[in-house]
């Protein structure tokens, strides 16, 4: 039977959700004429919603169906058009050679067709309609960035909200005629406070931990995040012209490099700045203070500031980046800190240095060699041992025999199918062969048809024949160039902390967890996650890894906790 997958997807412009379903319902009813019988499974429908046709990089459904593909699970995909798949010509045109190339069909359901690119007019006629597809997208994005210049132009809202002012609907009775800006008072004593004490001296995150033990509602409050004040917020308020009644709009644009979309900053002489006194909140003088104090000078007359550069470092420790506190969902950072006679490198959550312990109650410092020695001496003797990959490899050794039980229970089933078409084949090569010219058409299509279906049922027959002995001599293959990975992974650990927090990321499936706990000896850091064995190995069989869920991590720890 013919294995389907659909790949559905709503762009950004379309907000109707039931075009989802819609998409479904006609594609599953094509499904039904055209194959009659087929085997589609849930996981098989491939959805991405809210995703530009631009989009390549950051579609899980897409990448989740190649995925499919390259694992032998799927014979036909159906799309609705050429602009489910994207609106980049070139990328379209090499994602569908990819697919076609690992043998499966592509079938656009809206008109009915196979794709084909076996001939240099098929491919042209691919091109020429995905050029068609990208020639829209662009147009689209114009009429809109054209829209925005004219109400960027009369200093009204162009999308978003920006902390210390509502965004205001203006009616012509029953339509919104647009969105204009109008000061938020109580957010707006905020704004100036922030310019008043960074302008004396006080950081970011000083001024940030402050706001969130008063409980000032942040810019993110009840939308995103965790609702409290960031350095960064703060940075962003100092640094906003619109508070001094100034609106610079169409300084960055929106472009696709490598598949996906990147913010670049614009020439200046493209900026588009709109005086709006009415939207003041912070008073040139003040202004001009808070900036000094990026300069580290005291502030002159006239003088302009030029706002600080963000970005930041690579990680450089073990768990850096791949470990969230356990209490409040902050990134574990390291910074430098006393223990007993010696400065040490150590973990911290970062929520709890940047925003405060009215954030996150969790003040547990780690040193950072002792939690890492802690969490390698964890993997290397409960992930990279060959007892645990032999018994993984079993584990998928007997999954496989399975499945190859099960194709081989098929096989009479495929080839009497196989036979009866093939009776009908010749059946219709007589009917062809005495009938007139207006008949045979008909003929000829209904021969096409069982014989595009007998191929895949002699594929099928052939792939299930040749599975079992494929699939063990894959398997002991696997075992060998296990063993062998997993010796390498030791020295790894120990020899590049770099390359180790690649192993981990690729061993654990998501973040890492450190929380702190009490135990009769003290309090303990206890790091938690998801191993599989199969990810670290990367093994690419259907049957998958052997999926564990680890134990606790524990390093030594000194000093005070605060345990959630």
């Amino acid at each position: 039977m013919t294995r389907v997958a659909l790949y559905l997807r709503r762009s950004t412009e379309e907000h109707q959700e039931a075009s989802l379903d819609v998409q479904e319902e006609e594609a599953r009813r094509f499904l039904q004429k055209k194959f009659g019988a087929y085997e589609l499974s849930p996981e098989h429908v491939f959805v991405d919603s809210g995703v530009s046709r631009a989009e390549f990089a950051k579609r899980p459904g897409l990448i989740a169906l190649l995925s499919a593909i390259e694992k032998k699970e799927i014979d036909v995909v159906v799309t609705r058009d050429e602009t489910r798949l994207g609106g980049d010509m070139i990328r379209v045109s090499l994602l569908l050679q990819d697919i076609l190339d690992a043998g499966v069909r592509v079938y656009y359901y809206y008109s009915g067709e196979e794709v084909r690119l076996d001939d240099a007019t098929a491919r042209f006629l691919i091109t020429a309609r995905n050029f068609a597809a990208e020639l829209e997208r662009e147009k689209i994005s114009q009429r809109t960035h054209e829209h925005l210049l004219v109400k960027a132009r009369k200093g009204l809202n162009v999308g978003g909200r920006v902390y210390g002012y509502d965004n205001v609907e203006v009616m012509d009775g029953e339509r919104r005629k647009h969105v204009e800006y109008q000061i938020n008072a109580e957010q707006a004593a905020v704004v100036a406070e922030i310019f008043t004490r960074f302008a004396k001296g006080e950081g970011y995150r000083t001024i940030a931990k402050e706001l969130n033990a008063r409980g000032v509602p942040s810019p993110s409050a009840g939308k995103r995040g965790t609702g409290s004040w960031s350095p960064s917020a703060v940075f962003e308020i100092i640094h906003r012209e619109r508070y001094l009644g100034r609106l610079v709009w169409n300084k960055f644009e929106k472009m696709y490099r490598k598949g996906t979309k990147v913010r670049v900053e614009r020439p200046e002489h493209e900026w588009l700045v709109v005086e709006s006194p009415h939207l003041r909140i912070v008073g040139d003088e003040l202004w001009a203070a808070a900036h000094a104090q990026l300069k580290g000078k005291k502030p002159q007359s006239g003088e302009k500031s030029s706002p600080l550069k963000k970005g930041g470092r690579p990680a450089t420790y073990l768990l850096s980046g791949i470990t969230k506190c356990g209490c409040c969902g902050g990134a574990l950072t390291v910074l430098d800190t006393r223990f007993g006679q010696h400065m040490v490198k150590a973990y911290i959550c970062s929520y709890r240095r940047d925003r405060g312990e009215t954030v996150c109650k969790n003040a547990l410092r780690r040193p950072v060699d002792r939690v890492n020695q802690g969490v390698v001496d964890w993997v290397q003797t409960n992930i990279l041992s060959e007892e645990l990959v032999v018994d993984a490899l079993k584990e998928v050794s007997r999954r496989i025999a399975a499945r190859a039980k099960q194709q081989n229970a098929e096989l009479p089933k495929l080839e009497a199918e196989a036979h009866k078409l093939r009776a009908e084949i010749a059946n219709l090569v007589d009917q062809i062969a005495s009938a007139p010219k207006a008949v045979s058409e008909p003929l000829i299509a209904g021969l096409n048809e069982r014989q595009e279906r007998v191929n895949e049922l002699d594929a099928r027959i052939r792939a299930t024949k040749a599975a079992p002995e494929a699939m063990s001599l894959e398997v002991r293959r696997m075992e060998a160039e296990a063993k062998a990975r997993v010796a390498s992974l030791r020295e790894l650990l120990e020899r590049n902390p770099k390359e180790a927090r690649a192993l981990l990321t690729t061993i654990f499936d998501g973040k890492l967890t450190a929380t702190p706990v009490k135990t009769p000896d003290g309090p303990r850091l206890q790091v938690e996650g998801r191993a599989s064995v199969g990810r670290m190995l990367a093994m690419e069989v259907e049957a998958g890894g052997l999926v564990i869920q680890t134990p606790p991590l524990s390093g030594r720890p000194q000093g005070d906790s605060n345990p959630c």
